[in-house]
């Protein structure tokens, strides 16, 4: 991994050397009055949710159709699929757009470096009633349990998100299209909190983890006014594909600090089986894959 990461910045430091001084990018830098820089400079603003806004619904519908959708996956739910109809679901997500900024060494190349930011929270609960319901209807308790359950069971989590890229794109002759290759870290900070409505007992977990990816972006530049001589020219960029891997994975260690959670959870009678480990080798492999359709729609200005 640090060999490859030498060999990625050298890669775009021999870039920079040898297209430094190469050609001017529009009609406006033509003359020697004008720094080499000036023309060459591009800030981006992407909006790039990620998936913080398709898990809220894919949550709702493995609450709705539980076991079919995540037996597609490989994992197990076990009996935990019964319990769903007990627990109340309130999730959302939010981010702020990434901003990345390019430097241009060469008529059709750049070389650049972007940053974001997003996150969501999720809060599961089983209500004191719902929990006293389901030890009657479930585990067939007949007699008083409200001395038993004495309060709500609530599982709380929180996940913030903040990717840092960097990349060289490679234009086509009049800089329509695009091929941007990229080396990103997304460095994630989660927190988990437990609390128990029968056996009283609380946890908590604060994880600070990164992963480390490298993709492909195949996408469409739009100049707004192509024929207009202004020093500042905004563009539109469309993300059509992007395909990755993760050379250090993220998704098995943030499943098991969320099953050691869920352990709290369902404890105390409120038990169900989720068991990630039964999850196959190829399944884990998948979760080490980025495609994306449309990852991202930026608005840039060159200047």
């Amino acid at each position: 991994m640090k060999k490859f990461l030498i060999i990625f910045f050298i890669f775009i430091c021999s870039i920079h050397t040898g297209f430094s001084k190469g050609l001017p990018l529009s009609t406006e830098v033509t003359g020697e009055d004008y720094s080499w820089i000036k023309g060459r400079q591009m800030i981006s603003f992407n909006l790039n949710p990620g998936i913080t806004v398709f898990t809220p619904m894919i949550l709702d519908t493995i609450f709705k159709h539980g076991r079919h959708t995540v037996g597609m996956f490989g994992a197990d739910l076990g009996s935990t699929g019964e319990y769903l109809q007990y627990v109340s679901l309130d999730a959302f997500g939010w981010y702020i757009p990434s901003i990345e900024y390019s430097l241009f060494v060469h008529n059709q190349i750049s070389v650049s470096a972007g940053i974001g930011l997003y996150g969501s929270e999720y809060s599961f609960n089983i209500s004191k009633d719902n929990a006293i319901k389901l030890l009657r209807d479930i585990k067939g308790l007949d007699f008083d349990l409200s001395t038993i359950v004495v309060g709500d069971t609530k599982f709380n989590a929180s996940f913030v998100i903040m990717p840092v890229t960097f990349g060289v794109k490679f234009y086509g002759k009049k800089r329509q299209f695009y091929n941007h290759f990229r080396l990103a870290i997304d460095a994630f900070f989660y927190d988990i909190q437990t609390e128990n409505g029968i056996t009283g007992v609380k946890a908590r977990q604060s994880v600070a983890d990164a992963s480390v990816y490298i993709s492909y972006e195949i996408g469409w530049n739009i100049e707004l006014f192509p024929t207009r001589e202004w020093r500042v020219k905004p563009t539109i960029d469309i993300g059509l594909l992007e395909i990755g891997y993760y050379v250090r994975p993220w998704g098995e260690n943030m499943a098991n600090a969320l099953a050691g959670n869920l352990l709290y959870f369902f404890a105390g009678g409120i038990s169900g089986n989720l068991n990630v480990s039964n999850m196959p080798d190829w399944s884990k492999t998948l979760l080490n894959f980025r495609i994306a359709l449309f990852p991202r729609i930026g608005f840039s200005i060159r200047f």
